[in-house]
């Protein structure tokens, strides 16, 4: 008969930290749970609870509970602001808390996405696309990339302005900087928009379409919503006259599955 030695208290200790690392996700398995939550948040585009991130994710609402509270500090003991300023290395919040009980992405979300938009391709790829596209067309072409401050706009990446300037577009500074940015005016907007969340698309709808756009702007929602819909399935949309006397087609540009912005050609009319 084999007999056992009792087991002592500083025996059991190693055995239960054993078996509560069993029970625990291995490192994988969390980082790839954590990446979820954060695409869920992402895809609902507003802020969300634990109870409806679950839903999207698959996950159970606790393990969603915890992933949240764990990312608001980048898991440190700090708040959400302290140490930003002054410690650069600290990880900021990966997501942020709302009244009540929801949840949102935070600055150290946008931080990464900053890192990875900073290692795209520049000018020196850009440029010489561009330009051959500018002599093909004979207009002026243009790279728009997303700019997601507030709603989704535009802001202009790089330029080939081909037989024309700027100026030949015949706007105040005022105008351009309101016609170029929104997403509401220009075939590159739709382009854009196509390739969009819902959420996204219904904050486009709520902007007013600048006063100073051309008789060509799709100023009803629910025609605007059929253009995007178009340019989604063409894979490319056309502007006629939305910039007062100018024409223009567009196509989104895509990196993976996520929209960078729109290339598009411009022409005034003959």
């Amino acid at each position: 008969m084999v007999s056992e030695l009792p087991t002592t208290a500083s025996e059991k200790a190693p055995r239960a930290a054993r078996a509560n690392a069993a029970a625990r996700p291995s490192g994988t398995v969390h980082a790839h749970r954590v990446m979820r939550v954060v695409q869920a948040l992402a895809l609902l585009g507003k802020p969300a609870g634990p109870s409806e991130i679950a839903e999207v994710t698959g996950l159970d609402a606790t393990v969603v509970f915890r992933i949240l509270q764990s990312g608001l500090t980048g898991g440190g003991e700090r708040t959400l602001w302290d140490g930003m300023a002054d410690d650069p290395c600290h990880p900021a919040g990966f997501f942020i808390r709302l009244p009540p009980g929801k949840y949102r992405l935070g600055p150290g979300a946008a931080q990464v996405g900053m890192e990875a938009m900073a290692q795209t391709p520049g000018p020196e790829v850009s440029r010489p696309v561009l330009e051959a596209l500018a002599r093909q067309q004979n207009g002026m072409a243009l790279l728009w990339k997303v700019s997601p401050y507030g709603t989704p706009q535009r802001t202009v990446a790089d330029f080939a302005p081909g037989r024309y300037g700027w100026d030949s577009l015949g706007l105040s500074i005022g105008q351009s900087v309101e016609l170029t940015s929104t997403l509401r005016v220009g075939a590159s907007g739709r382009a854009i928009a196509s390739r969009l969340p819902p959420a996204r698309i219904s904050e486009i709808l709520g902007q007013p379409v600048p006063v100073d756009a051309g008789p060509g702007a799709i100023r009803d929602s629910r025609q605007y919503q059929a253009a995007v819909e178009k340019a989604r399935q063409n894979g490319y949309a056309i502007g006629r006259e939305e910039i007062p006397e100018w024409d223009g087609i567009a196509s989104p540009v895509m990196w993976g599955r996520t929209v960078y912005g729109a290339s598009s050609s411009s022409s005034p009319l003959p």
